[in-house]
């Protein structure tokens, strides 16, 4: 399978990357941080491809995808593995940052989910796509009113594609994991305390590894998930 990864440098798109590179998967790596492309791709063995662009630039989306198809043929699947995160009460939230966080979560997803789906259409092909929303869209969490918007409507996307798409055998998913390790989450388990503290709050005791995300991620984007789609697996 040829299989796009948008925000690969990062924890959860690095381990995918790793993972998807095991099975021999041919890969199409995309972040915004052109060092850490170039590392992360010397990593794998497989055959891949790079872009390092910004992803909120829906005209560079499109022509990178348009490039990787043209490379390595049809694009099987899209992982967009891309998040922030922003700890504020509602009434202490700027407009600016309500609108980086819709711009950065759902603007992004947005960007490669419809050159991916348009070229699925076009190539008359199945295809899978997999975007990463949180488990603070689905539960209530003081602080977070801009990044569970955010996320939601990264959920909600998802769903009305897979409605729309799915008589054309292209499948939409999504997975929103809880508190997963990665350098923009250290802070919340910075200290034995705190990380005490987090791993409290789930009841399986522990802190989400990014492998954990990335297996589910897997899964949804192989053919094991064939009957799967509108879907938002909590990983939590």
């Amino acid at each position: 399978m040829n299989i796009v990864i948008t925000g690969a440098t990062g924890a959860v798109g690095q381990t995918l990357a790793r993972t998807l590179g095991a099975q021999g998967h041919q890969l199409i790596l995309i972040a915004r941080d052109e060092a850490a492309l170039e590392a992360l791709a010397g990593s794998l063995q497989n055959p891949c491809i790079k872009f390092a662009i910004d992803l909120l630039d829906a005209e560079a989306a499109e022509k990178c995808l348009q490039q990787a198809k043209e490379a390595f043929g049809n694009l099987d699947g899209l992982a967009h593995c891309v998040g922030s995160t922003l700890l504020k009460a509602l009434h202490q939230t700027s407009a600016a940052e309500w609108r980086e966080q819709m711009e950065i979560n759902c603007g992004s997803a947005f960007n490669f989910l419809k050159p991916f789906i348009t070229l699925a259409l076009r190539g008359k092909y199945p295809a899978s796509a997999v975007l990463c929303s949180s488990v603070v869209a689905h539960s209530g969490f003081p602080n977070h009113e801009a990044i569970a918007s955010a996320k939601g409507a990264v959920a909600a996307l998802a769903q009305s594609a897979a409605a729309t798409y799915a008589d054309k055998k292209i499948r939409v998913n999504v997975v929103a994991p809880g508190l997963t390790r990665s350098r923009m989450t250290q802070r919340f388990y910075a200290t034995p305390e705190a990380e005490a503290r987090a791993s409290a709050m789930n009841p399986m005791g522990r802190i989400g590894e990014p492998d954990d995300v990335a297996q589910a991620i897997a899964f949804l984007l192989s053919t094991q998930s064939s009957f799967i789609t509108g879907q938002t697996i909590a990983l939590d």
